[in-house]
C-alpha cells in the first residue's frame, strides 16, 4: 500500500541532517554531522531548531584532544539532556542547565575503543542502546569505505547511572538505526537490509538475536532511522530508497505501507508527543521536513511515567 502524504518544509542547512528528537519541554533537536572547520576538520552541531520559524540555533560542538565530532543521532532522556551517538567521539551529553558537552569514554568495559556511535535509544529501564558502525573512535584514523565492506559493526549498551559502556554485539555490516518496544531491541542493519530483533534480559545484556524485517530489495541503501506509533507499527527510513517504509508490530518480509517521500535520501525520523505528526531529517537537501501520519507516535523513555510497585 503507497502512501503519499503531504510534506512540510522546516529547514535546510544542516549538512548531514540526522537525530530529530523533542526533550520532555517539547523543545526540538537535530544534528549535523558532515560540518567542517576552517580547517576542513569534523565540526558536526547540535542544533535546536524552532519548529515555527526554522530557526537553528547551535548548542554543542563537541571535540575532545583538538578533534572535531560527527554527531550523528540524538535522544532526550527525563532530566532534558540531549545524548548524541557520534561517529568520531563516540557518545556526547548536552546538559541545557549548564550548556556543557559531556564526551563518554573512549573505550568499552573490556578496555576495547569504541567503534564511534551512529544513533541511539534507551530502553524503559534508562538503559542506553547505541550502534558503533564505523573505526575506532579519534584519534584513530576514520575509515568510511572498509566499515561498509566488513561486518566490523557493533552495539553497545551504557547501563543506567553507569559511565562506561558495555559491548553487546558485533559483527555486524552497519548496524544504524534502533528503537525499543517492551523487552524487544530492533536494529537496522543497513548494508544488509535487514532489521534484527533481541530479547532485552538486563543493562547489556541480549539473548535470541534473529530476523525481524526486511527492507525492499532494489533500494539504493537499506534502513536508517526508526520510530513507532502506537498501534506497534514501525516506520523505518529508507536511506536511498525515497520512502519510509512501514511494518506491523510483528516485523515481516516486506512493509505494509510504504509512505513516499519527496526526496531520496530519508535519514531518520521521530515524532511529536502526544501527536500523528512526524518529522524527518533527510541528506538529499540536509534538510528537516514533517507530515501527518495516520496515528499518534509511541511514547518515548523520556515521556514514561514510570510506577514502581513495591
Amino acid at each position: 500500500e503507497l502512501h503519499q502524504p503531504r510534506f512540510t518544509l522546516i529547514t535546510k542547512g544542516l549538512a548531514g541532517a540526522e537525530g530529530p528528537v523533542f526533550d520532555t519541554k517539547g523543545r526540538f533537536y537535530a544534528v549535523a554531522p558532515l560540518e567542517q572547520a576552517s580547517n576542513d576538520g569534523s565540526a558536526g552541531k547540535l542544533y535546536r531548531i524552532e519548529l515555527e520559524t526554522g530557526d537553528k540555533h547551535v548548542v554543542c560542538t563537541p571535540h575532545v584532544e583538538g578533534f572535531g565530532g560527527k554527531p550523528n543521532g540524538s535522544i532526550s532522556d527525563k532530566d532534558d539532556c540531549i545524548w548524541c551517538a557520534d561517529m568520531r567521539l563516540g557518545l556526547v551529553k548536552f546538559d541545557p542547565g549548564d550548556n556543557s558537552c559531556k564526551i563518554y569514554g573512549k573505550v568499552d568495559s573490556s578496555g576495547n575503543p569504541l567503534n564511534g556511535a551512529n544513533d541511539l535509544v534507551f530502553d524503559d529501564d534508562g538503559n542506553l542502546w547505541f550502534t558503533g558502525p564505523g573505526s575506532p573512535v579519534a584519534p584513530a584514523k576514520e575509515d568510511m569505505v572498509t566499515i561498509f565492506e566488513v561486518p566490523s559493526g557493533k552495539l553497545y549498551c551504557l547501563p543506567k547511572g553507569e559511565d562506561v559502556p558495555v559491548l553487546a554485539d558485533d559483527n555486524l555490516r552497519f548496524p544504524n538505526g534502533l528503537a525499543v518496544q517492551g523487552k524487544v531491541l530492533l536494529v537496522g542493519v543497513t548494508v544488509t537490509k535487514e532489521i534484527l530483533a533481541y530479547d532485552i534480559i538486563g543493562a547489556g545484556k541480549l539473548t535470541n538475536r534473529r530476523l525481524w524485517a526486511k527492507v525492499p530489495i532494489g533500494e539504493t541503501d537499506g534502513p536508517d532511522g526508526m520510530d513507532f506509533d502506537v498501534m506497534g507499527r514501525l516506520l523505518v527510513a529508507n536511506h536511498g530508497g525515497s520512502h519510509i517504509e512501514v511494518y506491523p508490530p510483528d516485523g515481516g518480509n516486506a512493509p505494509i505501507i510504504r509512505i513516499r517521500c519527496p526526496f531520496e535520501a530519508p535519514s531518520n525520523l521521530h515524532f511529536r508527543q502526544n501527536s500523528n505528526v512526524c518529522y524527518v531529517t533527510e541528506h538529499s537537501n540536509d534538510a528537516l521536513w514533517s507530515f501527518e501520519w495516520e496515528c499518534r507516535g509511541a511514547a518515548m523513555y523520556c515521556d514514561k511515567i514510570r510506577i514502581d510497585f513495591f
